[in-house]
């Protein structure tokens, strides 16, 4: 079974005494920190999937009386980091982004507040969609954190009834 690696963040920081809460429920293979007031999860984990991985984190996070709120990743990135992942110039991408090459509808930043920031996900399936790429398994677990991050996040953002109503859970 493979192991993944990812870093959860909780609901509030970590004490002495949490410690070994997390520990007995079934975290024995996650180093909790603190990182800027906010508790983590350094996690190392067998699983079947990187999915499988990081839900049954937020269970045993939640038998613990924790609420993992996201999941870190590496998806904002600049044109120059994207450049440098495909082994291509600055200027190609910045063209590819601008329109003025390839077939056009990059994705648009998320930031542009003087220094674009790209999604990593959404610019990783243009660019597989467009030939410029091909995903390997890694690329697809990355696809798969990104995704886990933003559930996890809205999730904490949103009491339950809200999300009851957002997502009503019915029985199939």
């Amino acid at each position: 079974m493979p192991l993944y690696e990812f870093t959860a963040t909780l609901d509030r920081p970590l004490t002495d005494d949490d410690y070994d809460i997390l520990f007995d429920a079934g975290l024995d293979d996650a180093t909790p920190g603190i990182e800027r007031g906010v508790g983590i999860l350094m996690v190392t984990r067998e699983a079947d999937s990187l999915t499988a991985a990081v839900v049954s984190v937020v269970e045993n996070a939640r038998r613990a009386g924790f609420m993992v709120t996201g999941v870190r990743d590496e998806d904002l990135v600049s044109l120059k980091t994207i450049a440098a992942r495909l082994d291509r110039s600055y200027e190609s991408l910045r063209l590819l982004a601008a329109g003025k090459r390839g077939p056009g509808g990059f994705p648009a930043p998320i930031s542009d507040d003087g220094w674009s920031l790209y999604s990593w996900a959404r610019v990783s399936k243009w660019l597989v969609t467009h030939d410029y790429l091909s995903l390997d398994p890694a690329g697809a677990d990355h696809l798969a954190l990104v995704a886990a991050d933003h559930l996890l996040q809205a999730r904490s953002l949103v009491d339950a009834s809200t999300l009851q109503e957002l997502v009503p859970l019915t029985a199939a």
